[in-house]
């Protein structure tokens, strides 16, 4: 047995010693990369997910979800969870119709995580029992997007309206 343990101690040092760290201009380039590959899907993602929210077609949105999804309602307490978000866009939708756009500007990938800017667009028009008044709100959001099973999910979104406080 000691006679087979120091060869492949051995052959373990000669293969830790062969692994090369990576230098910060090639961790750059390779976030860089990844950055540009993830924003694509990404985009691609918030173009679906503008034309499920009009359809009304809430789980197609939740699966570009992680499943422990927080999500930052503008005016609200925070949505845990796929249900929360669920009921909540679906009391949305019975009362009228929702015009969504999500706008990609910037996206920081390393590995399986990646963060999202971009700016949004969103319109409610009311129906006829709508205890809703119509609305529009324009601003920006962060998402938290995580590689789950190869498929980028967000895992937390953070919309942030800039449009001013009304006065009195």
């Amino acid at each position: 047995m000691k006679k087979l343990f120091l060869p492949l101690v051995f052959i373990f040092l000669l293969i830790s010693c062969k692994s090369k760290t990576e230098s910060e201009s090639e961790m750059q380039m390779r976030i860089d990369h990844e950055s540009v590959k993830a924003k694509e899907t990404i985009s691609e993602n918030n173009r679906q997910v503008g034309k499920w929210y009009k359809a009304k077609q809430i789980d197609s949105v939740l699966n570009d979800m992680a499943g422990n999804i927080i999500q930052f309602a503008p005016n609200n307490k925070p949505l845990m969870g796929k249900d929360s978000i669920k009921n909540y866009w679906n009391q949305l939708f019975q009362f009228g119709d929702i015009d969504f756009a999500l706008h990609t500007q910037e996206v920081k990938a390393n590995g399986p995580m990646a963060i999202e800017w971009g700016k949004y667009e969103l319109k409610f028009t009311p129906n006829e029992k709508s205890p809703i008044p119509a609305f529009s709100d324009s601003g920006n959001y962060l998402t938290y997007w995580q590689k789950i099973n190869n498929s980028w999910k967000a895992v937390w979104d953070a919309p942030v309206s800039s449009l001013p406080l009304p006065l009195k």
